[in-house]
């Protein structure tokens, strides 16, 4: 059969935390009420609270404690629907009994103490323990959820000038930042709670942590502890004010509550100036913002009136090129013009100017023919120019024709190759020839360019040693080999079958230009 914590005996509920007490602060059985009980269960005056009538027998060795409970007696057909209290329940009242024992000081303590309602005839709600002598009430609750304002409010109207001591389990206390909604009824009624933690069923082990909620500056609720110990290191006054080293948890409680405001109003001070240094950085900053925006417009502004006045400039100076071109190009024009008349005019007065070359608008020579008298473009000519003979020549014409005497004087002929082997003149116009650094090397070109085009490029003199030189004839073309040991490159190049013909001449010395 299922194993009982409380009986009922005389209409009284008996709970088995009743037959213990501390005597000289050791946890023991109360003899009377232990033998008193024993009797009552071999009389059958013991019975079952849920009503069904049963019988119950006292189980309760001297030394073995925690087995100490009630059973129903043997030859029960019936049915029994009381509930199995828990055993961290009857632990956390057997260490409360011995409590209130050990600081009141009262053999008067009843436990399990009903409260019934004038409308109802069965047990509402009880008070754990009751102490008339002391006026003292205690009240455990080991469920929060049964912690009712309805529980609250018939305990407080039956409490008949009794303090009531409420105290709870303390295995299910924290709320993680949560309303704590079971607790805070004990602690609107009572100002602090009390938590009991208990190691089996000794008194000396229990623990006791007086606690109250709070919500911190975060508005998270946060459990302040104001005093943890041993549960017998808890006196009760007469008053029945619970003391902790000569001080009452009241007066404990408003300076915590003091010390946990004074630190929660600054904390939120710290964060409300934390807030208006931050707005006047922010402010702060929002201005470097718009002053920095408004530099950043101004600066736009100026670029784009840079920007439009290099446009101005430059359109200023594209007129005036385009103005200097346009005055170049009538320059140009009229130049053209001039030399136009001026070469019309000497082609219509038939005399050739011999200190300059004789060119046309475009840039062009002409040149007399001496034998026919026309005056045509450079490029008709077979031959023109030399000494005293700047702008005259033969045209191809004459030159093809064979009845045209083309015998020169002879002393013209001596001073035109005097001038022609002259190394500073220029045999074409008689203009001075100096020396030109081209892509291709030096060369001697006119002082006259470009009207005059005439080049010649730089001899170099110098003996080479030739031991072989292979003049190799292929397809009409002809290859000078210099140095022997190309031979075979050309050889395997050009294959015997299509050779034309192959010359080899040992020479001494070769001029090359």
């Amino acid at each position: 059969m299922a194993q009982r914590t409380v009986a009922l005996c005389d209409g009284k509920f008996i709970g088995i935390e009743s037959i213990y007490t501390v005597i000289d602060g050791k946890q023991i059985n109360i003899p009377d009420k232990l033998e008193q009980l024993r009797a009552k269960s071999r009389n059958n005056e013991l019975f079952c609270p849920c009503g069904c009538g049963a019988n119950l027998v006292l189980v309760a060795g001297e030394r073995n404690l925690r087995e100490q409970h009630f059973r129903i007696k043997e030859g029960f057909d019936g049915i029994c629907q009381m509930p199995v209290e828990g055993i961290n329940s009857i632990d956390s009242k057997i260490a409360l009994k011995c409590w209130l024992e050990d600081k009141l000081h009262t053999d008067d303590i009843e436990s399990r103490v009903p409260i019934r309602t004038v409308s109802e005839s069965e047990r509402k709600y009880e008070f754990t323990f009751l102490s008339a002598k002391k006026k003292v009430a205690l009240s455990f609750c080991n469920e929060y959820r049964n912690l009712s304002d309805d529980k609250f409010t018939i305990l407080e109207q039956h409490s008949n000038g009794n303090s009531i001591i409420y105290v709870a389990s303390g295995d299910k206390s924290e709320t993680n930042g949560q309303y704590p909604e079971g607790l805070m009824k004990i602690q609107k009624r009572q100002g602090y709670c009390l938590l009991l933690n208990v190691d089996g069923a000794d008194y000396s082990k229990a623990e006791l942590t007086v606690v109250y909620y709070e919500k911190n500056a975060d508005g998270v609720w946060e459990k302040v502890n104001i005093a943890r110990d041993k549960l017998s290191k808890f006196d009760i006054s007469d008053s029945s004010q619970i003391m902790y080293h000569n001080h009452s948890l009241s007066d404990m409680l408003k300076e915590k509550q003091l010390e946990f405001n004074k630190h929660k109003q600054a904390i939120i001070y710290q964060r409300e100036l934390d807030k208006i240094h931050a707005e006047e950085a922010w402010r702060a900053d929002e201005e470097r913002r718009k002053q920095a925006r408004i530099k950043a417009e101004k600066d736009r502004k100026a670029e784009l009136e840079r920007r439009e006045k290099e446009r101005i400039e430059q359109e200023k100076i594209a007129a005036e090129k385009k103005e200097q071109a346009r005055m170049e190009q009538e320059r140009v024009e009229v130049e053209k013009r001039q030399k136009r008349q001026e070469f019309l005019k000497v082609i219509n007065s038939g005399d050739c100017p011999e200190d300059r070359v004789l060119t046309d608008e475009g840039g062009r020579r002409w040149v007399l023919c001496e034998f026919c008298g026309k005056f045509a473009p450079a490029s008709a000519f077979a031959s023109y120019g030399g000494f005293g003979k700047l702008n005259k020549g033969k045209c191809y014409e004459c030159s093809r024709n064979p009845n045209i005497n083309t015998e020169v004087n002879v002393s013209e002929e001596k001073a035109r190759q005097k001038q022609r082997y002259d190394p500073n003149i220029c045999p074409e116009c008689g203009g001075r020839l100096r020396l030109i650094q081209g892509p291709f090397g030096k060369f001697m070109g006119c002082e006259n360019y470009p009207t005059c085009k005439f080049n010649r490029r730089v001899r170099k003199n110098r003996n080479v040693r030739v031991r072989t030189v292979l003049i190799v004839l292929y397809r009409g073309k002809i290859k000078w080999l210099i140095r022997m040991y190309k031979l075979k490159k050309y050889i395997k190049e050009y294959h015997f079958s299509k050779l034309i013909g192959m010359i080899i001449i040992n020479v001494r010395s070769v001029i090359v230009y």
